[in-house]
């Protein structure tokens, strides 16, 4: 199937009527014959590189649109969860801050009896601290730092440091250490006592809960953003690998048919040389011919070792060297300067099989044998 849609080409071309030999040479025949093919060939690789680009742009529009369709599923979905969770957090926020503002009204606690200094805890550094407001002075010395009171000066206090907390002492509690588990217990031991019970741990307890579902309804929405996101990413992943993976397979198929075409056309323009260089043996063009053509490729394959770096990919037995090759390489063309048949002959025999028993040559030569006996009703032997 490899070389299927160039012998259609070239079968396609041979099929148009030919005149019989009386009214032409056969060298004009055949000439005219590989002429159209080399003009065909050129055509559909013109054809073949414009079907590439716009397959490649399809590509690209069909990536561009799974593109576009992942990002608006992504939104699609970010909106569905900024409508679901929104209200509920705008909600708890409002109830987490009205049990804050609750508590802050009944926060206020009594230094309960517990013996010295709070039975010996450190519970004190967590009653908000008792300041003079005439000097801003603090009154006590523990008591929580947290508040964002100014507090002037430091030292004694009536002569004296600053005394410990008594029993009786009024103060309040902040919010953020209402819940601690020093607090809780010193409440239990009925070191402190919170003047309104019933409200301080009512609303304590609220704000804690409202608190801990903001927390759990920000999770939520994050966890649906992100995945949201990982499923946009893996639709745009596939796609991307689906485009590489087509246009793997079009390039492909895109160089082999490139590749058939160039060798289409170079046959041609061989055959087109081959054809002039046999008119001069126009009695035995046939034989001239083949024997023409397969100089000028032979040539053409040793110039192409000559020129290039040797890398020993070459490995016949009939081209043993590069000195070999340079030297048949030199010769051929010497010969296609004052070409004859005879000269062809003998280079041809020097070379032997050594590029005509390869695939490629093998072929181009059934395109090159199926166009001849299509042309000429003759059966070319090479």
């Amino acid at each position: 199937m490899k070389r299927t849609a160039i012998i259609c080409l070239c079968f396609a071309i041979a099929g148009t009527p030919i005149q019989p030999a009386m009214a032409a040479s056969k060298a004009v025949i055949v000439s005219s014959a590989f002429q159209k093919l080399l003009i065909a060939s050129g055509d559909s690789l013109d054809s073949l590189d414009q079907k590439y680009e716009t397959d490649i742009d399809k590509l690209d529009a069909e990536l561009a649109s799974a593109k576009q369709a992942a990002s608006a599923q992504y939104d699609q979905e970010i909106l569905a969860a900024t409508n679901l969770y929104g209200p509920q957090l705008a909600e708890a926020n409002k109830k987490m801050q009205d049990a804050k503002g609750a508590f802050e009204a009944s926060n206020k606690v009594k230094v309960g009896p517990g013996g010295g200094f709070f039975g010996g805890s450190n519970l004190a550094n967590y009653l908000d601290c008792l300041i003079d407001p005439k000097t801003l002075r603090k009154l006590k010395r523990y008591c929580s730092e947290n508040l964002k009171i100014p507090v002037v000066g430091t030292g004694t206090y009536d002569g004296n440091e600053w005394p410990d907390w008594n029993v009786g002492d009024i103060t309040t509690i902040q919010l953020f250490n209402a819940d601690e588990k020093l607090v809780q217990e010193g409440i239990g031991l009925g070191y402190i006592l919170p003047l309104n019970q019933i409200a301080f741990d009512t609303n304590r307890i609220a704000y804690k809960t409202q608190s801990n579902q903001v927390v759990a309804l920000t999770l939520q929405q994050g966890n649906a953003r992100k995945n949201a996101l990982g499923r946009q990413d893996k639709v745009i992943e596939e796609a991307d690998n689906v485009r590489a993976s087509t246009l793997k397979d079009l390039t492909d198929t895109y160089e082999q048919l490139k590749t058939d075409l160039e060798s289409s056309q170079l046959a041609a323009e061989t055959a087109l040389l081959a054809a002039k260089r046999a008119s001069k043996d126009s009695t035995n063009f046939d034989k001239a011919f083949a024997v023409a053509y397969k100089f000028e490729y032979n040539r053409q394959m040793l110039n192409q070792i000559a020129d290039d770096a040797w890398t020993g990919e070459w490995t016949f037995r009939t081209i043993d060297s590069i000195i070999k090759v340079s030297r048949l390489a030199n010769s051929g063309d010497a010969i296609s300067t004052r070409y004859s048949m005879k000269n062809a002959t003998a280079f041809n025999s020097m070379v032997g099989s050594a590029f005509t028993n390869q695939p490629d040559f093998r072929a181009a030569l059934k395109v090159l044998t199926a166009l001849y006996k299509k042309t000429t009703k003759t059966t070319l032997q090479i």
